[in-house]
Formats: C-alpha cells, sequence, structure tokens
C-alpha cells in the first residue's frame, strides 16, 4: 500500500509538472468553452418548436411542412417528436414551444383544435410563433380538409394556448457539460497514450516489470492519477463556466457533485481503457497519435459537444447517438442542467457500461509491456 500511495504521489507530481498536458486536459476545453459561451447562440433567428402529431396524416405533414417554411426562409425550427419527449425539451432544453396536432386535424366535417403550449420566458419567440400559425394554419387547413374559400375556418379548426415556466438554461449551460465531457475524453486517451508509449519505448516499462515495485503498481498509480485528474478537471470546468457564463448547476440538488463525480469517473475509466487500448496497439507517439485523434475528432464533434444532435442529418445521428462520448455529454448534462439524479440515467449508464466493458476487453487484448 505504501508503494501505491507513494508511487501515486510521484505520477501525481510528474503529471501537473507537464505543462503540454495540463494545457489539453484543462486550459484548452477552458478556452473553448469560454469562448463558445461568449458568441452567445443564444440569439438564434428561428424559434425552436416540437411538434406532436398524433394525427400522422397528408393534412398534418404539410402543416407541419408549411410552418418549418423552405430553404431559402426558415419560418420555424421544427423537430417532431412523442408528445413526453416534446414536453420535456420544452421544460428542459431549448424549445421554446410545444404545438400538438390532434389525432382528427384534417378530417372533413370535424373540429380539431391545436393545442400550443409556450414557454412563458420567450414572449418574442411566442408572438413569432403565433402569427406564423395562424397566417399558416388558415391556408393549409382549407386546402388539406377541402373547406370552401367562403367557409370560416374557425367552424372547423381552432387553436388554444397554455404556458409553462421551463427550467432550460440556454446554450451556456448546455455547452459547459458538452466541454467537461470532452475533456474527460482527451485526458483519459492522450495522457494515457502518450505517457505509456513513451515508457515503453524508453524501456521504463521493462526495467519496472523486473524490479521489486513491479509494473503492476506502477500502472495502479497511473490509472489513479488519471482519474484524480478527470474529477478535479471536471470541477474546474463546471465551477468556472458556471461562475463566468453565470448559470447554476444541478438546480440546487445537493447530490449533484456526487453524481458528478461519479460519471466522471466512469467517464474516465472508459477513456482510459482507450488509451490502454492504443497505447498497446502502437510502437511509438507517431502512430500513436493518429490513432487517438481517430478517435477523438469524429466523437468531438459528432456527440452534441458543441451543438445539438438535432441540427445533423437524421441519418448521421442515427449511429452517432450511440457513440461514447455521447452517453457522457447527455449523462453530465442531464445532472448539471437539469439536475437529475444519477440513478435516472438508464440510457447513459447502459450506454457507458457497454462501452466500458468492450474498452476493457480490447485494452487486454492489445497491451503489452515491452
Amino acid at each position: 500500500m505504501k508503494i501505491y500511495l507513494t508511487l501515486t504521489v510521484a505520477s501525481l507530481k510528474m503529471y501537473f509538472r507537464n505543462k503540454q498536458a495540463l494545457f489539453w486536459a484543462l486550459f484548452f476545453p477552458l478556452l473553448i468553452m469560454l469562448i463558445f459561451g461568449i458568441m452567445d447562440f443564444d440569439k438564434y433567428n428561428s424559434p425552436n418548436v416540437g411538434i406532436y402529431d398524433a394525427a400522422n396524416n397528408d393534412a398534418s405533414k404539410a402543416l407541419i411542412q408549411a410552418l418549418r417554411g423552405s430553404d431559402e426562409q426558415r419560418l420555424l425550427s421544427i423537430d417532431v417528436y412523442p408528445l413526453d419527449e416534446a414536453l420535456h425539451q420544452l421544460e428542459f432544453e431549448s424549445t421554446q414551444a410545444v404545438i400538438e396536432i390532434p389525432a382528427n386535424y384534417g378530417v372533413p366535417g370535424e373540429f380539431a383544435e391545436i393545442k400550443v403550449i409556450y414557454d412563458e420566458r420567450f414572449q418574442q419567440e411566442r408572438a413569432v410563433i403565433s402569427t406564423i400559425l395562424g397566417r399558416v394554419t388558415d391556408a393549409v387547413f382549407k386546402e388539406a380538409a377541402q373547406v370552401p374559400g367562403e367557409y370560416r375556418v374557425e367552424n372547423s379548426l381552432g387553436i388554444s394556448e397554455s404556458f409553462i415556466e421551463g427550467q432550460g438554461k440556454g446554450f451556456k449551460a448546455w455547452l459547459i457539460p458538452g466541454i467537461a465531457a470532452m475533456a474527460i475524453m482527451q485526458t483519459g486517451l492522450f495522457t494515457v497514450v502518450f505517457t505509456l508509449v513513451r515508457f515503453r519505448s524508453q524501456g521504463v516499462l521493462r526495467r519496472l516489470k523486473a524490479s521489486p515495485i513491479g509494473a503492476s503498481h506502477f500502472l495502479a498509480g497511473q490509472l489513479t492519477t488519471k482519474a484524480i485528474v478527470v474529477v478535479l478537471q471536471t470541477y474546474v470546468l463546471v465551477i468556472v463556466g458556471a461562475i463566468v457564463l453565470g448559470v447554476s448547476v444541478g438546480d440546487g440538488r445537493v447530490g449533484t457533485w456526487i453524481d458528478l463525480t461519479l460519471l466522471a469517473l466512469l467517464g474516465g475509466a472508459l477513456f482510459i481503457a482507450m488509451g490502454l487500448a492504443v497505447s498497446g496497439w502502437a510502437k511509438n507517439e507517431e502512430t500513436a497519435a493518429p490513432v487517438a485523434n481517430i478517435i477523438s475528432m469524429p466523437m468531438m464533434f459528432l456527440s452534441g459537444v458543441f451543438f445539438p444532435l438535432s441540427v445533423m442529418p437524421d441519418w448521421l445521428t442515427a449511429w452517432s447517438q450511440y457513440l461514447p462520448l455521447t452517453f457522457l455529454a447527455d449523462g453530465m448534462r442531464a445532472i448539471t442542467v437539469e439536475g437529475a439524479p444519477i440513478t435516472t440515467l438508464d440510457t447513459e449508464l447502459i450506454g457507458l457500461g457497454v462501452w466500458i466493458v468492450l474498452s476493457f476487453i480490447i485494452a487486454t487484448k492489445m497491451f503489452r509491456w515491452e
């Protein structure tokens, strides 16, 4: 135990003396977070609207398309969800209204009532959505339901409005946990890869294996070091982001920081295992760097770190939602933005668990001391 603690302390000192590792693990993601936060992506022109289409017929599809507008003139940014998901997006995410299209919409002779729920914090967006909805529904409904021009649409179609106060905190709060997840990936992957590849090429691991200390003690100390760094950098990024960008963390829930620590450790274990696998396969730093970048770069831009997955094409999100960084970023976002306990993150925990098992299996097969 004494040897283990001594090596862990020595490894921590080595890590914090490595200016390049500190830059990529902490200052680089911190810089990206602050730059994107200052740019203020909240000022988006087209209001974000979630639609629940209970009718799912030609008339409702025509209405959705008319509300969305053309590529040249985008009216509303629309996503179609199940009702529960649409309401969740309105309450916790960046959606500013939910439009519920009834099952009898477009059916001749029946009165259809479209329900609209607004986030009362966004009055300007509400005015835009209400104006567009009122303008579009009249023409589209008459055409779809074959209502004569001289008839009043009000006799066949109505629009009811209600309001809630959403808890979504905008792009800045959404960005912070994504950057923290990216930093965990970089620490777990890059620092493990370059450290072990360098030590192997210098013969350090071979000499340790033959010494009384043992290579297993050294490896355990290295992994413990990375776990400590992962937690510390997560705290720094979230705290600095909350202070500088002015957002709250976890809605004041006491257990938020415990949950955040546990999730950061899971993410750290996952990407440390990936780093072990890459370091075992790569012969030197020249081959390790491209492989590590090939793994990390796609995830950095396809896992919802800088922008939501909803802005991507459907064919891309069909598989990018299963990337390991996606599970980690979504989980950290649920804890810090929504205040969700870690026990409620079923999908994220299962996804991380599967990737951890696969990564450690590959790392076990690939890792070598010499």
